[in-house]
């Protein structure tokens, strides 16, 4: 190594050099791309104009094959290699176009469209309304103004105030609610598992029937009887002058 890593520290941000036969700084390890001439700059910041194709009209004239074809097999030439020649010799042998005819070319800049003639109207005319348009719609268009100014939206608001207005004073019948086919379909499927309201008397043996409650319950009048059972007998109440009929006072504490 160069230097001992004990006294002299790497500085911060480089690579350690490890080897003895460090190659030198300007080398660059692996495969280096080749540069391509058309930089960042070429590409945004340099406008160039696109070259328009020429067009059918702007090319010049080309030879006739099939007619020099003819002229050869006519003067006997058949073979590939005697081609070449004989069509530099008869190198005037051009096609003709319908430019030198007189007659418009196929890339016209100002082609011929029924649109040119008087009279053609493309499309539906604007005031022309047809029958389910004026089904739809009406019979005319409605203004922009009142389209644009919410006139139709108030004319409803309007109505339907006026609607509500007349008839509140006068006095509806209630109307109740029709029950639907769904409704009446349930109500009739659940009568199946519905189980009917018992009213009979819970049954009780028969010897029991006359023994009366013993819990006794207050009767309103400031005293207390004895609970009544279903199906037994009632109980005299006591006159009110008689002891019994005292009322239930509570024993006050001992002092």
């Amino acid at each position: 190594m160069e230097v001992n890593p004990l006294l002299t520290h790497s500085d911060l941000g480089t690579v350690k050099k490890i080897l003895f036969n460090n190659p030198p700084a300007e080398k660059v390890f692996g495969y280096t791309p080749p540069r391509d001439p058309e930089g960042a700059r070429e590409v945004m910041m340099l406008w160039k104009g696109h070259k328009p194709s020429p067009s059918q009209d702007q090319v010049n004239p080309k030879q006739d094959f099939k007619t020099l074809n003819k002229m050869a097999i006519a003067s006997g030439l058949s073979t590939a290699k005697e081609q070449p020649a004989f069509r530099k010799e008869h190198a005037g042998v051009m096609v003709k176009t319908q430019k030198d005819g007189g007659s418009p070319s196929r890339r016209n800049a100002s082609p011929t469209i029924p649109s040119s003639k008087t009279g053609t109207v493309f499309g539906m005319p604007s005031a022309h309304r047809t029958a389910e348009v004026s089904r739809t719609h009406g019979p005319d268009e409605p203004p922009v103004k009142f389209l644009v100014q919410g006139a139709y939206q108030d004319d409803w608001v309007r109505k339907n105030l006026e609607a509500e207005a007349a008839g509140a004073g006068a006095s509806r019948p209630y109307i109740p609610p029709q029950p639907t086919k769904a409704v009446l379909g349930h109500s009739y499927g659940s009568l199946k598992y519905l189980q009917p309201p018992n009213n009979e008397e819970p049954w009780k043996m028969s010897k029991f029937k006359a023994v009366g409650p013993k819990v006794t319950q207050f009767n309103g009048k400031g005293t207390r009887s004895p609970a009544r059972a279903s199906g037994a007998a009632p109980y005299a109440e006591a006159p009110l002058d008689s002891p019994a009929a005292a009322p239930y006072e509570e024993e006050a504490p001992p002092s």
